[in-house]
């Protein structure tokens, strides 16, 4: 039985693998895309459970998409950020994410909010 759907939506090829290989491993269904355009279309494909979003995306950056995201309640949202600024958490927050997660993003911090917020894996219909 596969998991909750997960949708990735970062520019940095290497973490989207790692964190699909994460995800998978753990029984999550996970999709990726690379840009917002990407993502807003993924998510209406695709109707992940769960989106986990850099902030620092290119073409427009991650917040507006959050935003687009939140007011069109397709699933919970977690930021990503390799920023430092201490008020981008409560920023992100503000405008709708149900999570925060610095980079680099480790895979116990990771797993743990997934089943916070969606479940364990096989808990899908």
């Amino acid at each position: 039985m596969a998991g909750p759907k997960i949708l990735i939506i970062d520019d940095d090829k290497t973490l989207v693998a790692r964190l699909v290989h994460e995800l998978r491993d753990a029984g999550y269904q996970v999709v990726a895309a690379m840009d917002p355009v990407q993502g807003l279309m993924s998510v209406k494909r695709e109707a992940p459970e769960l989106v986990l979003l850099d902030l620092m995306l290119p073409a427009g950056g991650g917040m507006p998409l959050l935003e687009k995201l939140v007011f069109a309640g397709r699933g919970r949202v977690v930021v990503m950020t390799a920023s430092s600024d201490p008020k981008l958490e409560a920023e992100a927050k503000s405008h709708g994410a149900a999570g925060f997660l610095r980079k680099p993003v480790y895979p116990s911090a990771l797993k743990a909010l997934v089943e916070e917020l969606v479940g364990p894996p096989g808990s899908e219909e």
